[in-house]
């Protein structure tokens, strides 16, 4: 953290540098300098007088006041549970369960509301708003930087994603892996840093948002609930330095990187406004054929490993050393190893403290990922069935349609097939967050792809909105009713009987999607028949037929007809 603080000392009354820039949805850009910033989180520190052994909880959006608290916090040298995005109520209460204070902005404040009968905080636990311009009228002066050096538990965390399990990030264990990331990057890397992974995720905890810091940099905030598909709309006009890559956002910046290209602009000044690509960096959820194809198209992704028992990031690609395929190096501060059953283990200053008795106290951290690192030092995470197909990424079009459905239907269940296309379910998920509401179901019959692409959901902050069972053809009939919005994206002789199998969960009024070529023969004539469906084929991506149910489903339904072919798997269970 020594690097963050020499730059707070240097910086705190600077008001001409900005330090978060937030663009409203109307295009328009509010700057916050640094001084001002700081000065509101000396005013929010002084309204706590909180001694440094408490616990405060932070429940802040993406919004200029999440910077406010943590520097509050910082100053204080007091322990902050930030809440990550899209919490449930329980993870919120294990995370916040001896917190002496919350800090909450607008959308912290509304979500207390909505859980107010959940008991989410300790008893008699006081609630204080977080508001930048009420804190910058109230500023009584600079923002002080303690002289002292000493280690304490800077952030508690989540142990990993929907547990109820929590670590403790150390401030010198943050100060390590601080120093690691910027011995490889060149100066100034993330000077603008655009915010696509949300400020509460890992990656911006101890990583993206002291690195910012650390550069003398600004925080780049986009519109609120801004999908995917218009991402590289938003970056050409901000300019940013430093991008995080999350699988949506390099479906978008593969469509807009084609259409530049077929338009014979330059794919940078397209898509960041910029002569040259910036740092484009990302965690492992990004599946390969994505990153090969962003290469490709001059656009290099640095992929790593991150976890939050190691502060972050185990290893990763860099400018200077990186070979595809794999999630590069381990960084200077960390030992890594592959134990004898394969698995990987690390080891060294960046550990984070566990809070669970249960955890091994052997000195290694236990990822728990089968791993080999190879004669060069680059670590490639092993697959159980590397010879396993692999999902074509979702075009943008199709992108924009699911997650367009979604947000005008205020679709409350969504329950999406087999998952051929990689990102439907992360489009769909990501309108049900923007709603506010909605539970998306997925049916994955390859356990592989089940984990695949629930990591994807975690690592895009998606995972509460979206469960992703490992399912087969006939689990369909114990889908969640009444759906709003069915999604068939299958092989083409499993579009019918899936179709049979979810008729009994539809209402009148429910929406089916066959992607692409899957719709058959036998699937047409059913829902063109006129009797039980409207339906039309739409030309997006490579074709969708858009079904409306339009009678209630009967009381019984007969069982799928038989399935050449392969026959489906048996599932093994709904989760991971």
């Amino acid at each position: 953290m020594r690097a963050v603080e020499t730059v707070l000392r240097r910086h705190a009354e600077d008001g001409d540098r900005p330090l978060v820039e937030v663009t409203a949805e109307d295009g328009t850009a509010v700057v916050h300098s640094y001084r001002e910033i700081t000065r509101a989180a000396r005013a929010l520190g002084d309204r706590l007088d909180l001694g440094p052994r408490h616990r405060v909880g932070i429940l802040c959006g993406d919004t200029a006041e999440a910077v406010v608290a943590e520097l509050a916090l910082l100053a204080l040298r007091v322990t902050g549970c930030p809440v990550p995005p899209g919490a449930s109520a329980r993870t919120a209460a294990a995370l916040l369960a001896d917190v002496s204070a919350v800090l909450a902005d607008t959308r912290g404040l509304a979500l207390l509301a909505a859980w107010a009968d959940r008991h989410v905080l300790p008893e008699g636990c006081p609630v204080v708003p977080v508001d930048l311009a009420a804190l910058t009228d109230a500023a009584p002066g600079a923002y002080r930087v303690p002289d002292d050096d000493r280690d304490w538990i800077c952030k508690i965390l989540p142990a990993s994603a929907g547990s109820d399990g929590r670590v403790g990030i150390r401030a010198h264990a943050v100060g390590a892996h601080l120093d690691a990331l910027r011995a490889e990057l060149p100066a100034g890397a993330f000077a603008r840093c655009a915010v696509t992974v949300p400020l509460g995720a890992l990656a911006h905890q101890v990583a993206a948002t002291p690195m910012a810091l650390a550069d003398g940099g600004c925080l780049l905030l986009p519109p609120r609930g801004i999908p995917a598909t218009a991402l590289t709309d938003w970056t050409a006009t901000v300019r940013p330095t430093a991008l995080a890559v999350t699988p949506p956002a390099a479906t978008a910046l593969i469509g807009a990187a084609r259409t530049a290209r077929r338009e014979g602009r330059p794919v940078p000044a397209a898509l960041f406004g910029t002569p040259g690509v910036p740092l484009l960096w990302c965690g492992t959820e990004v599946p390969h054929p994505l990153l090969r194809e962003c290469e490709g198209l001059g656009l290099p992704v640095y992929a790593g490993y991150g976890l939050a028992g190691n502060t972050g990031a185990v290893s990763w690609n860099t400018p200077a050393a990186r070979r595809s395929g794999t999630v590069g190096r381990p960084l200077s501060h960390v030992r890594a190893e592959i134990g004898p059953d394969g698995e990987l283990l690390v080891g060294g200053a960046g550990l984070a403290v566990s809070l669970s008795p249960d955890d091994p106290a052997d000195g290694w951290l236990h990822t728990g990922v089968r791993a080999a690192i190879d004669a060069d030092g680059f670590v490639h995470l092993v697959r159980p069935d590397p010879a396993r197909r692999t999902g074509e990424p979702l075009t943008p079009e199709i992108g924009r349609l699911l997650y367009s459905l979604v947000r005008s239907l205020r679709a409350d269940c969504v329950v999406a097939f087999d998952g051929t296309a990689d990102g439907s379910l992360d489009q769909l998920a990501a309108g049900a967050r923007a709603n506010g509401a909605g539970h998306i179901v997925g049916h994955v019959p390859d356990a592989h792809r089940a984990a695949d692409t629930r990591a994807r959901l975690t690592a895009a902050g998606l995972a509460p909105w979206a469960e992703v069972r490992h399912a087969g053809l006939h689990d369909l009939g114990r889908a969640p009713a009444p759906v709003d919005l069915a999604l068939l994206d299958c092989r083409p002789d499993l579009t019918l009987p899936a179709l049979t199998a979810l008729e009994g969960r539809m209402r009148p009024g429910t929406i089916v999607l066959a992607l692409g070529s899957a719709p058959t023969g036998p699937y047409l004539d059913r829902v063109r028949d006129g009797a039980d469906y409207l339906s039309m084929p739409l030309p997006v991506g490579a074709g969708v037929e858009v079904s409306i149910r339009l009678t209630p489903a009967a009381a019984h339904h007969p069982a799928p007809r038989p399935v050449p072919g392969p026959a489906t798997p048996t599932p093994q269970s709904s989760g991971e």
